[in-house]
């Protein structure tokens, strides 16, 4: 697959290998989300300029998470912020969310969709 390939680029998580195939992806700006069954991994793990030194991933079981917060694309980027036990996220304003590890960022149309999807199955699991 060259540079300029159409060929869509195919993102495995990366516990794939005992975790099965995930029920939903959505691809952010430095990460990716995997939803699965039971818990959701925010992989930071592919790199890219935005994610220089983080090569980490992040498994949160859905019975931790406590509240979703969403924000939708307009001038600044959307982003997917997954509140749990112990995480700071009333200091956090503006961008500092961007580097926040349990946010996903992104900036598509596609994206928002997906994430909308993602929010309509997790809502039900946590209320």
């Amino acid at each position: 697959m060259g540079f300029f390939s159409s060929e869509p680029k195919v993102i495995e998580s990366p516990t794939k290998d005992f975790m099965g195939q995930h029920l939903y992806h959505l691809d952010g700006i430095g990460a990716n989300l995997f939803v699965y069954d039971t818990c959701v991994v925010i992989d930071r793990t592919q790199g890219g300029l935005f994610n220089l030194g983080n090569r980490t991933y992040k498994i949160i079981p859905i019975k931790n998470i406590l509240a979703i917060q969403v924000k939708s694309t307009g001038v600044t980027s959307g982003f997917l912020e997954f509140a749990t036990y112990g995480h700071e996220n009333t200091s956090m304003k503006g961008f500092d969310r961007t580097n926040d590890e349990n946010n996903i960022n992104f900036n598509s149309e596609n994206s928002v969709n997906t994430a909308r999807e993602i929010v309509k199955y997790l809502v039900p699991k946590i209320c």
